[in-house]
């Protein structure tokens, strides 16, 4: 992991976001890039007022992001680019995931910390329009070393070394545990194959879990609020239960909201 992505906002959510990064940074021996991406405002009255021009505008974003920037440089002794653009923030991290060659992104979320509470916002967007793996950190989550990581799976596609990279790096850094939790509902008895899976974590501490519940969403959250973890990851990939967690009609009966950083692994080849 040498490359990551940390868009900002100059919000404290985005703060420690980015404060999150660059713990990892550290650890990965990694450069930070801290984007910063805005809009043109346009007129929404006929009543003349005094607008700040784009050169103002770009000027003053760009003196913020310095500041980000020189504060994680000097605090935690790592390398960080900055840039700010004008554009729509999720198309213009899409862009820059290939132009800079974009290893993870690191994102926070917008509001009171749930996976329901970031529908509509960037973060949403980044997540369904990158192939790059995305870590969102909830705005109530203060960085910890991993020791514990909850690997939320179905099984349901190929077993890859590629795929699974950022999770395999993260694991080994920090000498974590991996729980790999398939939650089986009370009347399905199908027999999960798992040792397709033996040949990617076998170089990692790992396990094979499996708890039985009505709902997934339930049933995950059930198992964090009784196991220690400071890392949930799962993987987005088409018609994938992400992807339906993740549309509005079904994060609206979101029983539960994560507080511990989200590793989303993107399988969409």
């Amino acid at each position: 992991m040498q490359n990551i992505l940390v868009p900002v906002d100059f919000s404290a959510i985005s703060r420690n976001a980015a404060v999150y990064a660059a713990e990892l940074a550290r650890v990965f021996k990694a450069r930070l890039l801290l984007f910063h991406s805005y809009m043109i405002p346009a007129p929404v009255s006929e009543v003349p007022y005094n607008m700040i021009t784009i050169d103002e505008q770009q000027q003053e974003n760009e003196r913020l992001i310095k500041q980000e920037a020189d504060f994680l440089h000097t605090t935690y002794g790592i390398e960080v680019e900055w840039l700010v653009r004008i554009g729509i923030p999720s198309d213009e991290i899409r862009a820059l995931t290939t132009e800079k060659n974009t290893d993870l992104i690191v994102m926070g979320i917008k509001g009171a910390g749930g996976l329901d509470k970031i529908i509509g916002s960037t973060t949403t967007n980044v997540v369904y329009k990158v192939k790059t793996p995305v870590l969102i950190i909830p705005n109530d989550a203060a960085y910890l070393p991993v020791k514990n990581i909850t690997y939320a799976s179905d099984y349901s596609y190929p077993a890859s070394a590629q795929l699974f990279a950022p999770l395999l790096e993260i694991a080994t850094a920090f000498n974590a545990h991996t729980q790999i939790v398939y939650v089986q509902r009370k009347k399905d008895k199908t027999v999960i194959n798992r040792n397709k899976y033996e040949g990617v974590f076998q170089q990692i501490q790992h396990e094979h879990i499996t708890v039985e519940g009505t709902t997934i969403k339930q049933s995950i959250h059930d198992y964090l609020q009784q196991h220690n973890s400071e890392l949930l990851v799962m993987v987005a990939h088409k018609h994938s239960f992400f992807e339906r967690l993740f549309s509005k009609t079904y994060t609206a009966d979101m029983a539960y909201e994560t507080h511990i950083p989200l590793l989303v692994l993107q399988n969409k080849i």
